[in-house]
Formats: structure tokens, sequence, C-alpha cells
């Protein structure tokens, strides 16, 4: 599957500056990206596709950033850098890296590969990308109530481009752009090549299209359909001049001539005509960008560009294609993107709403996908790192954690807002850092195990500290604040005053536990270790020893890692200088280090040292394992 590693934007439409959006190298990612409406995000989908489509271009894509050129008009240099580009210091550019290695720049020179890889091999890009914004279902459904719909335009546009026939050598697009150039010259009607080559591309597109029939319907009827909505059939029309169906002579091929049907027209090149038949509970719908509703309509648009996909696997690139859609459809549509298209095509999706952001976010967390997922936000920045005004300039933000957004909170004075983040940031600071003897409790009647809530996990603090060889001073005014803030913005207790030097302490506190939390790891050991001693008669103690688990917590304090206290463990040999005495019933011990202290003291061991470095694990000291 071909995926984009790292995309570079510089002086390229909404970018006055350099730009850089990373998608995991190691392990490419999909894409859902937020950003308001002028924020960048939809010059980011323009940039992929103008770097694409400029392999099919006579300059391959030179003219969009030939911004001192006085004959050019279609460059697309950021408007701030123009002049710089006039006064040849500044040269904008796209930059792009895909997961084969290959490194691609389009700037005034074209484009190039930085590994000299042939641009032949990039241009079949273009087979394995599919592109789709509003516009495209705005193009679907352009025809008035008096006009019948044809999609030519659509599919020259947005399907051709990046669809290449089987055998051929040329994209569908360029092909008929051939042909359009050859008929501009006037060529001979009887011309055996030139026929051909429009049989071969009406032969191509029929192909394309009949494929696309045997889809749409099921693409729609099973994924975009409301349950007690009518079933609908869904066929794209592209009939030759002697097809039966054609009763009304409405010739929908490719055609250059001067007669037809048996009439005498002016001699010209006809282009194409791809119709569009839909039939709601066997009733025909004549006139299906009126009858249905937007919604709808946006729907069996979709339906029919999923079903050209011919691609086995490659990206999708979507931006706000789902804004005239409600939330109910939208997910219909996402469903369809996640279950299905998400296996062999890297999605990258942007949106302006924030809602739909959410929601979206949210049900990739449910499906336990996140870590297959770059989630962040795109801004228009207008200030510079002196809080200066500047030119604006796009600033992509990483999806925040609690930590982050209770930081920016607390710098808008928004201390409510900081609080609650600051009360989730905690919550998840303790289901990292505790064991689940300090998460959970038994009820003194029930006998029943229920979860701690945060107050009793902040009273465990100090016990935890204690045994994990922490300072306990430097947290123990969490319970106040918890109590103080936390408990008051959780409420929403208005009466309550909040102020900032109590948010900025409890920040502080949380800080450091969460550095303590995030070194927190766990190590891969057989469950069955032993605890290597030397008597003061130098022999040899070992302590067979059973964790019932096959992980290891390793925390880290101010003297370096060691096991966590909260590790229970079950003796059951002794090895003692050479001779085994199993240990019968086992000895259950609820940390390890009571079960090193206790036989310590039984053989009179006054030494003591770091478990990591005496306990083993089938010969290998823990400490090697780290």
């Amino acid at each position: 599957m071909t995926a984009i590693t790292r995309l570079e934007i510089n002086g390229f439409k909404a970018f006055p500056k350099e730009f850089v959006l990373d998608l995991c190298p190691d392990e490419p990612k999909n894409l859902l990206l937020y950003g308001e409406n002028g924020s960048g995000k939809s010059s980011i989908y323009y940039a992929l596709h103008v770097l694409l489509q400029s392999s099919f271009k006579d300059d391959f894509g030179a003219k969009y950033f030939k911004a001192d050129d006085e004959t050019n008009n279609e460059y697309l240099v950021n408007l701030n850098r123009v002049q710089d580009v006039k006064d040849n210091t500044f040269s904008p550019y796209i930059k792009i890296t895909l997961n084969n290695g290959e490194t691609w720049r389009l700037d005034r020179d074209g484009l190039t590969s930085e590994h000299g890889t042939k641009i032949e091999n990039f241009t079949s890009l273009n087979n394995e990308a599919i592109f789709i914004n509003h516009s495209y279902i705005s193009r679907c459904r352009t025809a008035r109530n008096s006009e019948d719909i044809d999609l030519w335009d659509v599919f020259n546009k947005d399907i051709l481009s990046f669809y290449r026939p089987e055998g051929a050598s040329n994209f569908l697009s360029v092909i008929y752009d051939e042909i359009v150039e050859e008929a501009s010259g006037i060529p001979n009607v009887n011309n055996k090549t030139f026929s051909r080559k429009i049989d071969s591309f009406n032969d191509a597109l029929k192909n394309l299209i009949d494929e696309a029939n045997t889809k749409i319907s099921d693409i729609y009827n099973q994924n975009f359909r409301f349950q007690d909505d009518k079933e609908l059939s869904i066929d794209l029309v592209y009939l030759g001049d002697a097809d039966a169906n054609n009763i009304h002579h409405e010739s929908y091929y490719l055609f250059y001539g001067n007669k037809r049907h048996g009439k005498t027209i002016p001699k010209s090149l006809y282009k194409p005509k791809i119709g569009l038949s839909i039939k709601e509970g066997g009733q025909v719908i004549l006139k299906p960008q009126t009858y249905f509703n937007e919604a709808k309509f946006t729907a069996i648009a979709l339906a029919i560009r999923f079903a050209c996909i011919q691609a086995p696997s490659g990206f999708i690139v979507l931006d706000d294609m789902l804004i005239s859609l409600d939330m109910s459809n939208r997910m219909k549509i996402i469903n369809y993107l996640l279950n299905v298209l998400s296996s062999n095509y890297k999605l990258y999706l942007f949106t302006h709403d924030r809602l739909f952001y959410a929601s979206l976010k949210n049900r990739i967390r449910i499906d336990n996908s996140i870590n297959n997922w770059i989630v962040g936000c795109i801004y228009m920045h207008h200030l510079d790192e002196n809080f200066n005004s500047c030119i604006p300039y796009p600033v992509y933000i990483k999806d925040k954690d609690s930590l982050l957004t209770a930081q920016e909170y607390y710098i808008c004075h928004d201390y409510p807002a900081c609080g609650q983040a600051l009360r989730k940031w905690c919550e998840k600071i303790f289901e990292i850092l505790y064991p689940d003897t300090l998460k959970k409790k038994i009820d003194p009647e029930s006998g029943k195990t229920t979860d701690n809530n945060l107050n009793d996990k902040i009273g465990r603090l100090k016990d935890f500290c204690d045994h994990e060889g922490f300072n306990f001073s430097n947290y123990k005014d969490l319970k106040i604040y918890k109590d103080d803030i936390l408990n008051s913005v959780s409420h929403y207790d208005v009466s309550s005053p909040i102020y900032g030097d109590e948010i900025l302490c409890i920040m502080q506190i949380l800080s450091k536990l969460d550095k303590i939390a995030s070194s927190k790891r766990w190590l891969k050991v057989n469950h069955e270790l032993g605890i290597e001693l030397t008597k003061p008669d130098s022999t040899r103690l070992t302590i067979c020893i059973d964790i019932k688990s096959n992980k290891l917590a390793i925390i880290k304090n101010d003297a370096g890692d060691k096991i966590s206290y909260y590790t229970s463990c079950l003796v059951k040999k002794i090895i003692d200088n050479g001779i085994h005495r199993d240990v019968d019933p086992a000895e259950k011990y609820p940390s390890i280090y009571e079960a090193y202290e206790y036989y310590c003291s039984e053989y009179h061991i006054h030494d003591r040292f770091n478990l990591l470095d005496i306990v083993y694990d089938h010969r290998v000291c823990l400490r090697d394992k780290l």
C-alpha cells in the first residue's frame, strides 16, 4: 500500500513559510485534520492534488510556482511571498516522502525526484490516489430541473485523471486530451488511426462505467441507505450510436465527424455524455437532482465515486465532502470508509466541522484504532514568538492531551476549563501510576471489589511514595487543591473563587507525578524468578519465587530503576549451597521486598542490594534485560 510519510509545503497557497506534517515514517498513519475555514487545510488537499497531477503537465507543474513570469497567471504562490519570488530571494515548493523511501519535489523547475526516480514511476501513483472534496459533490448536481444529468465533466476532472485502463500506457484523461488536440488540427474523419484512438477511448470508458455499475447500487443500499428508505437502482449510462437502448439517439459516446444518425452536422469533435439512471422501488426517477434531497444525492454521488475505484490499494484524500450531511448520514459514510476501505487505503480526512471531528475521533477510539491515526488541528496564526503581529501562517497542533489543554486554558485565564482538564489529567496519571491494589478497594459489607474514586487515590499517594522511594512532601498539597479547586470545577460551583496561583500549583504537582508515571515501564519476564543472595559464610542462597505474571513493573526514582514494591510473589523453593528444599505450602508475600527482607533476616544477611541486580530470570540478571 502506497502511503505518504511526510509532507512539506513552503510558499504555496495559504502557506507563506515552511509547514511540515509527519505521518510516521516507520508505520504510515491515517490522518484526521480539523481546521476552520481559511486555516489552510484545503491548501494541503490541493498541494497533494497539484503534486500528483503535475506529472501530466507539459512543464511538470512548474507554472504553479513561476510568480515572476508576467505571462503566467496560473501560479499558486502565497500572495505574501510573490514579491520575494520576483526578487529571486525565495523559492516556494511542495515535497512529499512516500513509504517506499522516494521523495518528490515540485517547484519552479517542475516535478523532480530527489533519488533520480523516473517521472513515469510517480505518474503511476495517480492510479492509487482518490481525491474527493465538496466541489465534486456540487459538480454532480449542477444540472437544472429542465436538464438531464451529464456527469462527463465530473468524470473528466475528478476520475479519469486517476484512472489508467488495464494495458494502457496512459491515463484516460491524458488520452482524451490527446484526442482533443488532434481534433483541433482538423484530421481526416476517415483517418483510421485517429478513429481507432476514439474507439479505444470509448471502449475503456465503457468498461470503467460497466464495472462501476456492478457496484454502485450495492454500495449505496448496503452502506448509505436508511432502513426505512426504499432501495435504489443506480446506473451510469454510456451508450453508443448503435446501442439498442439508445432509442432516442441521444449519442453519448465521444464522436468526431459531420454525419450522425443520417443527419449532417457541423464537422467537429463532440464530447461524451455520461447519464444517470435511478429507480426507487422500481419507479424511474426522471430528475434525480431535484427529486432527492441534498443528503441523499450526496450519498449517491459518493457511491458512484467509490464504485469507480480501480486500484486494490492506495490512499484517499477527502476535504469537507460531507458538509451537506447531518451527523447520521455522515456516520454512514464514515462507517464505510473505516469498515470497508481503510484496510486497503490510507485515509486523509479534512474537516472544518468541530462536532464531526470530535465524533469521528471518538469513533476511532471506540474501535481501538487510534494508534493507526494522526489526529490534530490546523489554525491560522498571526503572531510571532514575541506576540507581535506578522504575516498569518498555518500552525499544526497534534491532538492535545489533558496537560496541553490545561496549559492553554491557563494562558487564556479560563481557570474553570483549566481545572476540568487538570482533573482528567490527574485521573489519567493515577491510572498509569498505580497498581491495581491502589486503584481498587474491597467493600467490607459486600466483599465486592470496587474502583477507588479520585479522593481515595490521592489518599493512597503517601503509601505509594513511601514504598516506591519518592518524597511525599512534593505532592502532599494535592489533596488540599483537589478539594478546593478540582471539586469546584467538577461540580460547577460558581460560588467558589478559583485563582490562577492555585491552578499553577496543581499543574506543577501533576507535572512531577506525570514524569513518574511516564517513566514506568513493563519488563517481560518468566513468572518464575530467583533472588540470588550470598550468606555470611560466602555460600550461595537462591530464593525461588513465582510472581504469577509475565511482566514486571519497573519504577524510576531519584536513585534509579527499581522493581515496583507492589509486586506480590510466592516463595516455592530454597536452594542453599546447592541443596534444594521445597517450601510447602508456598509462602505468599504481598511484596517481593518483604520476601527479600524476611530471608535476609533469616540467614543473617546484612547487605542490601537493588533487586534488579540480584533477581535472575533463567540465569539472566534483570538489570541486563532492561
